[in-house]
């Protein structure tokens, strides 16, 4: 692959990942590589790669011959990935207490107010970047970059479900009053109370999933076996 190849293809992913990462492209929508490669003005050669990549991500589902589709969200994994940047997150707390300066202090603060200003306009994408800053900033702070790369790079279905709960302004409200919790308790040195405010902000989805089913029932893969079914099969085994 030459370089301008290489260049279109990281320009095509980009593109498209922003896009879905955003739901601006919503899970199960179909998207065709001509259709992709006409918009963005490249051919359809780097456009196949991006898609590969993203499936990789697990962010389209490829049907050979067929059709290529955004991937729903799957409540399975986005567990996984809560699990995994929860453990992240609060192994980080260990590490922040002592190291937080003023101007961290100072920092993170603007960052919140930032946040609330959101709240008016209900500026979703704008929200959940602030979002993202404010997590990534305390990891900056304990040079853990990698752990926050892996986050990034790893939470797929659950940075995409974060995005469908904060359209209901009431949860963008308490999403930023968990995150001020959470700065008070580093400001006050409380590391277990910041350690329990990091953990009760990411279990939020279990009590948020049946709603959300409900609004959105088409982004998400739905297990349709009953529990009863489920044990049924599983005693069948025995």
């Amino acid at each position: 692959m030459d370089k301008n190849d290489s260049s279109a293809q990281s320009a095509v992913y980009n593109a498209l990942r922003s896009n879905i990462m955003y739901l601006k492209l919503k899970p199960g929508t179909v998207i065709s590589a001509k259709e992709i490669a006409e918009k963005l003005n490249v051919s359809r050669t780097p456009v196949r790669e991006a898609f590969i990549r993203l499936q990789r991500d697990g962010l389209l589902d490829i049907y050979p011959q067929k059709e290529t589709v955004v991937s729903k969200i799957d409540f399975s994994k986005v567990e996984q990935e809560r699990f995994v940047r929860e453990s992240l997150e609060c192994a980080n707390i260990d590490l922040l207490m002592g190291k937080c300066t003023k101007k961290d202090f100072l920092q993170l603060e603007q960052n919140i107010e930032m946040q609330r200003a959101t709240v008016k306009n209900c500026d979703y994408n704008s929200l959940i970047k602030l979002d993202n800053d404010f997590h990534k900033y305390m990891f900056m702070i304990t040079n853990q970059s990698l752990s926050w790369e892996i986050i990034e790079n790893r939470s797929n279905n659950y940075a995409r479900i974060r995005l469908v709960t904060i359209w209901d302004k009431d949860i963008m409200m308490a999403t930023i009053l968990q995150h001020q919790k959470i700065l008070s308790s580093l400001q006050e040195g409380d590391k277990d109370f910041a350690k329990s405010y990091i953990s009760s902000h990411m279990h939020n989805l279990e009590t948020q999933k049946p709603q959300l089913i409900k609004d959105y029932p088409d982004y998400f893969v739905i297990d349709s076996q009953s529990d009863e079914d489920r044990f049924k099969e599983l005693l069948g085994g025995l």
